[in-house]
């Protein structure tokens, strides 16, 4: 695990500071109901079936930076970070839920997460807008936030009478 670099933090603090100040406020609310908040890259997702028939996908992150880890013995000292939630695809069994980030193997991500040792079907405690995309400049190797969501589409289907 690696420290996390202090020009990236200074860089979300002023890309916050930036924002509307709604949106700012959504982004304190959700670090606020974090318990670890970290920069990872993802390097594989597994989907299963728990016991209960409940599908689930588990996203695992390495590089990690940690900004904040309220439980450190959970995941802070740990060379990757997995994270569970309900949904995924198996054996052509497919269950999404429009509120849980869209994760891309290889991609980099800033991630606030509820780590508090308890399965929850949605740990991301401001749904898609907990995930916030990095992109590397391959020149100079430095890291800022990108503009793509990781908020999945969602199409509904018309009702009669539409």
């Amino acid at each position: 695990m690696k420290k996390f670099n202090s020009a990236f933090l200074l860089l979300l603090c002023l890309t916050t500071i930036g924002m509307a100040q709604p949106e700012a406020g959504e982004y304190d609310s959700i670090g606020r109901q974090s318990d670890l908040i970290f920069s990872g890259t993802v390097v594989r997702q597994d989907c299963f079936l728990r016991n209960d028939s409940m599908l689930v996908t588990e996203t695992v992150f390495s590089d990690i930076g940690i900004v904040k880890s309220v439980n450190p013995s959970r995941s802070g000292n740990d060379n990757e970070i997995r994270i569970g939630y309900a949904g995924g695809t198996l054996n052509g069994k497919v269950i999404r839920n429009p509120d849980i980030p869209d994760l891309a193997v290889g991609k980099r991500y800033f991630v606030f997460v509820k780590d508090d040792g308890v399965f929850h079907p949605n740990p991301f405690p401001g749904g898609c807008k907990s995930v916030i995309g990095i992109s590397r400049d391959p020149l100079t190797g430095g890291e800022s936030i990108s503009p793509e969501t990781s908020c999945r589409p969602v199409a509904l289907a018309p009702r009669k009478g539409w």
